[in-house]
């Protein structure tokens, strides 16, 4: 008799134990999402800003192709996703070509294509 109650309060134990790593799943998730969204949003708005050119496309500002400067306005303040686009439909050649062969590297650690 003690033994089966043993083995009924073993298995509550464990039934106990499953939903609590259940739980601190979910909740990692939850956590993880949550902080992409965050990067991802302030990412997307910090890149279109006049004075962080420099730091997201120093390339083209050496070549003067796009100017340091100007006043922010609501445009600029709204994240927008369109370079996550572009920047996965890029061929291989036209990230080497644009970003160098340190950046190519280092996003084939990342994506297998």
């Amino acid at each position: 008799m003690l033994c089966c109650e043993l083995h009924r309060v073993d298995l509550l134990v464990l039934k106990q134990i499953s939903i609590m790593i259940l739980a601190a799943l979910l909740t990692s998730v939850g956590i993880n999402l949550g902080l992409c969204f965050i990067f991802f949003t302030l990412y997307s708005i910090l890149r279109k800003q006049p004075c962080n050119l420099s730091v997201y496309a120093p390339r083209l500002v050496f070549e003067r192709k796009r100017q340091e400067g100007g006043q922010s306005n609501l445009e600029r303040l709204l994240a927008t996703t369109d370079w996550a686009r572009e920047a996965w439909e890029t061929t291989e050649e036209e990230f080497l070509s644009t970003a160098g062969l340190d950046a190519f590297v280092f996003m084939r650690i990342f994506v297998f294509r």
